[in-house]
């Protein structure tokens, strides 16, 4: 054992390292306060009967919000306007002071007026109140939309409309009449020529990555349409493939309007299927050749012949 004079220097060693230890020791920071980061969001037209919400923007009692717009902002018209301390637009800038009168359970609107003209000619945010989680600075980007342009795609839409009207009166009016030959020749689908077939194999010319693989195919035309039977007996690739759309264009002039596209259910592997493609037919229409081409969902793994004929 060592002497008590040792022991007793060896205590006062070990004692001053443990404070000398504890001095470095720095001491805890305090916790840092959140610190926000700018958001993005980004408004544009939305059909009236979208489900889509409102972009929100969280507020706090006594934090202010600083919106930066891409585009220059005419007037701001905000709900509650009396529980804000300060509202302040300057061009593209609009500055948010909530009081702390805000409360935590409430909602409040704002809606700002762009000043372009170009659609959409406002933009409507939900104001959320938090006690502490304010967004500082949010940029606001506008997808705005040209008056030629929003014209164009209502033109667009108009076809479209007046085309399934056509369409909704056809097929109203096919209710009212007799099935079969009865049917078609009131309509005038049916003429004195009847319906004229062709079959088509080995002139076909078959694209090589077809989705399926064709056998043969026969076409058909009557009075006012034409139709093409598509056989095949093997299918590529071993995704069930049922066809959802169709064109006939003819080495020269103007595609055919293809009125339907039929199959009895979707192609699966071994299975011998049959599609059948109708289209309109003119006084016009050449013969052919013709090319058609038969996709699947979303304009993938189509069938693609050549060289069709009409008789």
């Amino acid at each position: 054992m060592g002497s008590p004079v040792m022991n007793a220097c060896a205590a006062v060693l070990l004692i001053h390292s443990l404070f000398m230890t504890q001095a470095a020791t720095p001491e805890p920071s305090p916790t840092a306060p959140w610190t926000p980061m700018a958001r993005r969001l980004t408004v544009g037209l939305q059909s009236p009967r979208s489900a889509t919400p409102l972009p929100e923007v969280r507020i706090s009692p006594g934090v202010g919000t600083l919106l930066l717009f891409d585009t220059p902002v005419a007037r701001a018209e905000l709900e509650g306007e009396e529980r804000f301390t300060r509202v302040r637009l300057a061009g593209d800038t609009l500055t948010l002071m909530p009081s702390t009168s805000v409360e935590d359970t409430e909602e409040l609107r704002l809606t700002v007026h762009f000043a372009d003209g170009a659609a959409p000619a406002s933009a409507t945010f939900r104001l959320v109140p938090h006690p502490t989680l304010a967004d500082r600075q949010v940029e606001v980007h506008r997808q705005a939309r040209s008056a030629d342009s929003l014209h164009a795609e209502l033109l667009e839409k108009e076809e479209e409309v007046r085309r399934l009207r056509e369409e909704l009166a056809r097929m109203e009016a096919a209710r009212s009449l007799p099935e079969g030959l009865t049917g078609m020749l009131a309509t005038k689908h049916l003429d004195k020529n009847g319906v004229r077939a062709l079959w088509l194999a080995g002139q076909l010319v078959r694209h090589p990555r077809n989705a399926l693989n064709v056998t043969y195919a026969t076409t058909y035309r009557a009075a006012t349409q034409v139709a093409v039977a598509v056989e095949c007996e093997e299918l590529r690739g071993g995704v069930p493939w049922e066809a959802r759309g169709a064109t006939l264009v003819p080495r020269e002039g103007t595609a055919l309007r293809v009125l339907r596209v039929w199959q009895a259910a979707p192609t699966t592997a071994g299975m011998v299927g049959q599609l059948i493609v109708e289209a309109e037919a003119t006084n016009t229409m050449s013969p052919g050749p013709y090319t058609l081409t038969v996709w699947a969902e979303g304009d993938k793994r189509s069938v693609i012949l050549g060289n069709v004929m009409f008789p």
